[in-house]
């Protein structure tokens, strides 16, 4: 994967869903529920009931999600 002039932010991928995005970018990393859950700092549970549209994606959960991937693609 080669590197950009800025850190990729969660919202750049291409998909109009919030949820479907998360769901992607754990599948894209070959990821588990728990092991994305583990890197956010939030419980398996909790990561659950995002991707089951129980609860909603916060703003808080996003700037995880971008703090994840700037960490995982600018290594």
């Amino acid at each position: 994967m080669h590197k950009q002039s800025t850190p990729p932010r969660f919202r750049d991928l291409t998909i109009d869903d919030d949820v479907e995005r998360l769901m992607v970018l754990r599948k894209r990393f070959d990821l588990r529920q728990y092991e994305l859950a583990n890197a956010l700092g939030v419980s398996e549970s909790y990561l659950g009931t995002i991707e089951n549209r129980t609860k909603p994606l916060s703003k808080k959960m996003i700037r995880k999600l971008d703090a994840y991937l700037a960490q995982r693609l600018w290594r």
